[in-house]
């Protein structure tokens, strides 16, 4: 029997189109639908997992990657304990983009961790490589990253299971 029961709220942030709401998806229900589905503004799904000697629930907010949603993101991310942020590896664009993503989320909940995920890695014609991935994470502290794919599963439960790693670690820095 576990000891103790803990909520930690975490967030997914990245362009529009990366595959947020499919990796939350993936991760929740075990199911992909192909179908680009636009998250308006957040939503939230929870996920119970274990931890070490905790049950750890995690609300996980979806974050609209929309830049009409701009102005509203960092209320979404109030009280957030961690991160992924996700980009697209076969459009450019969204790794660049995420810089802007990761500096805005610390903003407002300051150092918490963050794993940078590089999603559809499945996909033949890929334009970001690990390495880039990489070195973007080498640029931030608590920071790790992970290559993904919410179609065919690869490495989803294991960017939850790492990022609730991180978060638990964060606390023993900053109680």
């Amino acid at each position: 029997m576990k000891d103790k029961k803990v909520t930690k709220k975490i967030v997914l942030i990245g362009d529009a189109g990366v595959g947020k709401t499919s990796i939350v998806r993936r991760f929740v229900t075990g199911l992909f639908n192909p179908a680009y589905i636009i998250t308006l503004g957040t939503t939230i799904m929870k996920k119970e997992i274990e931890y070490i000697d905790t049950i750890v629930n995690l609300a996980i907010w979806d974050i609209g990657g929309q830049s009409v949603f701009k102005a509203v993101r960092s209320k979404y991310y109030f009280a957030s304990e961690g991160a992924l942020a996700i980009c697209d590896r076969c459009n450019r664009k969204t790794i660049e983009n995420l810089p802007s993503w990761i500096d805005s989320f610390r903003e407002v909940v300051g150092d918490k961790p963050v794993i940078i995920v590089g999603n559809k890695s499945d996909l033949p014609n890929l334009e970001v490589s690990e390495d880039e991935i990489k070195e973007l994470a080498d640029k931030y502290k608590h920071a790790e990253y992970i290559l993904t794919s919410a179609k065919d599963g690869t490495n989803v439960e294991k960017t939850f299971l790492n990022l609730t790693r991180l978060m638990f670690s964060n606390e023993e820095i900053f109680p």
